[in-house]
């Protein structure tokens, strides 16, 4: 009689999203936008009801190392600041518990000749392929709406802005 054994240790499925958009807003305003994390919830609603610095970095700036929890105030997300280039990128990974493993996105900010493309690009592991592809549909949901969202208020604040 012969016997087999199967193994399936450290199968990781590896996801990305990518949603990129134009933006009728210098790559400084939609920056600031994004990067302040105790604002989100005046221009994400009502995907983000909640948002809160729970500490604002090592240079109290909302740069590298700082927390923000988003959501809603019973069920925060934490997300940790990894990427603070005013004007160019902001980046963060998710340090709450998630079915998901090193999730981390990265928005990036580039000039246009009428405007800034936009690209927000989230990636992320999964041991189980079925949370992965869930999870995936869950992140390509978020960071559409959160993209519309951030080009709508940088576009409003520009509008509000006197012009010299």
């Amino acid at each position: 009689m012969e016997h087999r054994s199967v193994s399936l240790v450290n199968m990781t499925h590896h996801y990305e999203v990518l949603v990129t958009r134009h933006a009728r807003a210098t790559p400084s305003t939609l920056f600031d936008v994004v990067a302040d994390g105790s604002r989100w919830s005046e221009w994400a609603r009502p995907l983000i009801n909640y948002s809160a610095w729970e500490t604002r970095g090592p240079a109290d700036d909302g740069g590298v190392g700082a927390i923000r929890a988003v959501g809603t105030p019973r069920f925060p997300a934490r997300e940790q600041t990894t990427i603070h280039e005013p004007g160019r990128r902001h980046g963060y990974t998710i340090i709450s518990k998630t079915p998901v493993r090193n999730y981390q996105a990265q928005v990036t900010f580039t000039p246009e000749p009428d405007g800034t493309r936009v690209d927000w690009h989230g990636t992320f592991e999964s041991p189980w392929r079925v949370v992965g592809l869930g999870y995936r549909a869950v992140v390509k949901y978020v960071l559409t709406t959160l993209s519309a969202k951030l080009v709508i208020e940088a576009e409003r604040r520009e509008a509000l802005r006197p012009t010299p």
